[in-house]
């Protein structure tokens, strides 16, 4: 019987840590670090911003616009929208549409998948920064110029990633992404963020000569690289990006974050022989995290099953210690992600929503974990069915609230 409860008392402690004890820890070291603030300046590098592209026809204007529209000087910025092997219509639009601009080109990839098509332009940028940005994301016009005081604030940040939201979605994926973003911005303060999002990220150009073949998240793999060589990676609140191919239907919301699971483990793990290596917060934020993917479900599971255990035996000290423990650092933690304010506003969800959100994402991470030896997937897949619905909503105008 002592096994058991000692089992419990374990299961409620690591459970303590990994769903709540880290994050509180986050929002501490936030708070001592006071880091400076990034503010606009004269500082001006070379960027170089990527397109990848890929039968894009009937959204590739809008993208090329998006591109117009930031405000950075031109003789400073290279523009490469690199192709795929578009069969579309996509290469004669784009060839039509940038005539008038000497800092906008095609360039023709050899193959298709996003990571051949970086891997293949990223040797012909010409820019101390890089940026990547998906054909689906809309980006604020001085995104660059925060994106460059950024990196002008701190010399140890390499990469920088976008504030990024979906448009337009269901309820379950708004909540999803403010959780999400909360999480980003508290790592970023404490240290440094564990991921980017692929709608929007910037790198420098000495971080990278190209991406591994077997890579199918850049944006995750950016960000582990750079943590894992001592580097700092943020998360701006001032740089922002938006996407507009989102789920509209919990199907379509649990294939795309189990895609996005199974993608985060296998990225991090490529870097798991580096452990010894990293950082102390690194370490702390690389285990907890994989953690939560890999174990967080099982570990949920084991600690409801111990609990009943111990209660058919009238061990209700012990159950009732760890149900108190994890419900009173579940109210601390509530409070403190209710003081992380986001970019774009507070959204105050019901607890339906909350509780649902939750428990879909263990099921998420569950399927992930189990599945994760069996499941292999490439950089290139197909796009959301709602896309098209989605970006009609564009021509109704996208609105940046400071």
């Amino acid at each position: 019987m002592w096994m058991i409860l000692f089992l419990f008392i374990l299961m409620t402690l690591l459970l303590g840590w990994v769903m709540f004890g880290y994050f509180l820890c986050l929002g501490a070291l936030g708070r001592l670090n006071r880091r400076k603030e990034p503010v606009l300046s004269d500082y001006t590098p070379v960027i170089s911003v990527i397109v990848p592209c890929y039968n894009e026809e009937e959204h590739i204007i809008e993208k090329l616009e998006d591109i117009l529209n930031l405000d950075y000087p031109r003789n400073y910025l290279d523009v490469v929208f690199a192709d795929g092997g578009s069969n579309d219509g996509t290469l004669k639009l784009l060839d039509e549409n940038i005539k008038d601009y000497d800092h906008i080109r095609v360039v023709k990839c050899g193959q298709k998948g996003k990571i051949n098509q970086l891997n293949y332009v990223l040797p012909k940028v010409r820019g101390d920064i890089v940026v990547n940005t998906d054909t689906d994301a809309r980006l604020s016009p001085d995104l660059l110029k925060w994106i460059a005081a950024e990196f002008a604030v701190d010399t140890n940040v390499w990469v920088v990633g976008a504030y990024s939201r979906p448009q337009n979605s269901i309820l379950i994926e708004r909540y999803y992404w403010s959780a999400q973003n909360k999480g980003r911005l508290m790592e970023s303060n404490a240290g440094t963020s564990s991921i980017v999002i692929a709608q929007c990220y910037a790198f420098k150009r000495e971080l990278i000569k190209q991406f591994p073949e077997d890579v199918v998240a850049d944006d995750i793999y950016i960000a582990f690289l750079a943590n894992t060589l001592g580097y700092r990676t943020v998360y701006s609140r001032r740089a922002k990006a938006m996407e507009i191919r989102a789920p509209e239907s919990y199907r379509e919301f649990i294939t795309h974050k189990f895609r996005k699971n199974n993608a985060f483990l296998r990225e991090s793990l490529r870097f798991l022989y580096l452990l010894p290596n990293m950082t102390s917060f690194c370490k702390m934020m690389f285990l907890t995290r994989t953690t939560q993917l890999l174990f967080l479900p099982w570990i949920f599971l084991l600690w409801i099953m111990l609990g009943m255990t111990a209660l058919v035996y009238c061990c209700f000290s012990i159950t009732a210690f760890g149900i108190v423990l994890l419900s009173l650092l579940f109210i601390v933690t509530s409070c403190v992600f209710s003081h992380v304010d986001l970019p774009d506003g507070h959204h105050q969800y019901s607890l339906r929503t909350v509780v649902t959100g939750f428990t879909v994402t263990l099921i998420i991470m569950l399927w992930a974990g189990i599945s994760y030896p069996f499941v292999r997937q490439s950089s290139s897949y197909r796009r959301l069915a709602s896309s098209e619905k989605l970006c009609k909503k564009l021509n109704e105008g996208i609105v940046w609230k400071d």
